[in-house]
């Protein structure tokens, strides 16, 4: 069977996905390999049976999908924090890879490991799969002139033996830490602002001394709040109608305002005082809509109102499973959910104006697709020069996730909308990973198989997971004393160092908030680049 397989490697590569997939389900501990079952069970298969092997184009095509996919979901949130508290934790992240790879060589050096198979643990120890694929990539370029350019695959060896300590060690030290700090992880999470909170209403009468118009109302209160209705006179008998984003609120005015309890109160502080006066609100519909329509899809909500004709306000925001109160400054994406606050005779226009068809999400548009690949591939080529003569290049795991950032934070350039429907790019990044893990497990089944009889492999195991511990252990210690972080979120700064789903699912979890989740999105692509940086740079300083 097995040697069938070797000569059928599109049955071979369905049925590694197959038992992949089912080994990721398993879960011991609360844990799962998730994706990264493929990659053992891919080493498994050819390790049984070293001729069953996949072309490199395969797992090169799957890792730019990937990367690709997580940069364009990740941009618009990693260039909105980086202008303020994501700098600071990037910059933390930077210094740590620096003195991660400095350790890195410096152990592999002195306790006499081989350097590929070493500068794979490394990649592993931080969970690099793309890491790992730079490597391969520049090895053959390294070695010594007739030496074998299959070493390479030394480094799939590595990886794999320290990628299980590079997930255990970090969830050890957030056990760890959990129960010497005493977190109290919903009151971390109430005081940093992530617990979502219900709306509520409420009518407030303007105050002498104001002056404004409906849309100014957030950044006068500096609360988030949405005007949804105004008093045109006093009165029972006054004249009510949803406010539009022009009208102005002069003093005497009553206006009815949606957000929290806690944005309510402010609000009401700076602009006047509550009200008695009873807006109704029965003609109002709050509706859950898709946005489809690709001609709102990557425009901020601040430009959808030059455009709309202001019949209706957006509440709720929900992507994926993050439901918040949006800003202007929020950029609508394809797949995007949106509590639509409007007047019931209107809810079928904008549902028009919005698109909420689930078919039209279906049928993606994939030339934007195709063009930022090759966009991401071009510049993945590009080397970089070193002092001494040598270059490296970000290859095809650096390259895309490059321009999956720059082209998801621009959300579209004219008429080119560069952003795909939520599922879809899920989907697609899913699909990225199994085919690169499936590859490039294929590939070091002979080397793997001396590894298992070797008891220098415990070697790698050890020292992986000393790096694993060290990182995470430093990331959260400078985060908590230089920023002030709760121990959740930088223990989520730390798990974005691993990049791997598996620890912020872990962490999730045990927490039950979003909060170490808003430290790991916050630096995620940062150490995603860095760490293929850092992989190459590790290579050069071994070989």
């Amino acid at each position: 069977m097995l040697g069938y397989l070797a000569s059928a490697p599109l049955l071979a590569l369905a049925l590694i996905l197959t038992l992949g997939f089912a080994v990721g389900r398993i879960r011991l501990g609360g844990l799962s390999l998730g994706s990264a079952a493929i990659l053992f069970v891919a080493i498994a298969v050819s390790t049984a049976e070293p001729g069953i092997r996949m072309p490199p184009l395969l797992y090169q095509l799957g890792l730019a999908l990937f990367v690709y996919c997580i940069g364009l979901a990740a941009g618009p949130a990693f260039f909105r924090t980086l202008r303020s508290r994501g700098l600071a934790l990037n910059l933390v992240i930077v210094g740590a890879l620096a003195a991660l790879t400095g350790l890195a060589a410096v152990l592999i050096r002195v306790s006499g490991a081989d350097p590929v198979t070493g500068a794979g643990m490394f990649a592993g120890a931080v969970s690099s799969t793309p890491g790992m694929a730079a490597i391969l990539d520049a090895v053959p370029e390294l070695l010594p002139p007739g030496a074998d350019p299959a070493r390479a695959t030394d480094a799939v060896v590595g990886y794999s033996l320290a990628y299980p300590g590079g997930v255990l060690g970090i969830i050890l030290v957030a056990a760890v830490g959990y129960r010497l700090l005493k977190v109290d992880h919903q009151a971390d999470a109430r005081a940093a602002g992530v617990l979502p909170e219900p709306l509520h209403y409420a009518c407030i009468r303007i105050g002498p001394g104001r002056d404004l118009t409906v849309a100014e109302v957030p950044d006068y209160t500096g609360a988030r709040v949405i005007t949804t209705r105004l008093a045109l006179g006093e009165g029972a008998d006054a004249d009510q109608r949803l406010a539009e984003p022009e009208d102005r609120l002069r003093p005497g005015r009553v206006i009815l305002v949606n957000g929290t309890a806690a944005a309510i109160e402010a609000a009401t502080a700076a602009l006047g005082e509550r009200s008695e006066m009873a807006l109704d609100a029965a003609d109002l519909r709050f509706v859950r809509m898709a946005v489809s329509n690709p001609e709102v899809a990557g425009r901020t909500i601040a430009e959808l109102r030059t455009l709309e004709e202001h019949g209706f306000t957006i509440a709720r925001l929900r992507r994926g499973d993050a439901d918040v109160v949006p800003t202007g400054a929020d950029r609508l994406q394809l797949a995007d959910r949106v509590r639509v606050v409007a007047p019931r005779q209107r809810i079928d226009a904008i549902r028009d104006y919005l698109g909420d068809s689930e078919k039209s999400l279906a049928s993606p548009d994939l030339l934007p697709l195709a063009l930022g690949l090759a966009i991401g591939l071009g510049l993945g080529a590009i080397p970089i020069p070193l002092p001494g003569g040598s270059s490296l290049a970000l290859g095809f795991g650096g390259g895309p996730i490059l321009a999956g950032l720059v082209l998801g934070a621009l959300g579209r350039t004219g008429p080119v909308r560069w952003q795909l429907p939520y599922h879809a790019t899920r989907t697609l990044e899913a699909a990225g990973m199994a085919l690169f893990m499936a590859g490039v497990g294929t590939s070091a089944g002979a080397g793997f198989r001396e590894a298992l009889t070797d008891p220098a492999s415990l070697r790698y195991i050890g020292l992986g997971l000393v790096l694993t511990v060290v990182a995470a252990v430093a990331v959260v210690a400078a985060v908590m004393a230089w920023r002030g972080l709760s121990f959740d979120e930088a223990i989520g700064v730390a798990a974005g160092l691993s990049t791997n789903p598996a620890v912020i699912a872990y962490l999730n979890s045990a927490s039950g908030t979003d909060l170490s989740a808003r430290g790991y999105t916050t630096v995620y692509p940062v150490a995603m680049v860095g760490k293929i940086l850092a992989a190459q740079g590790l290579i050069m300083l071994l070989l």
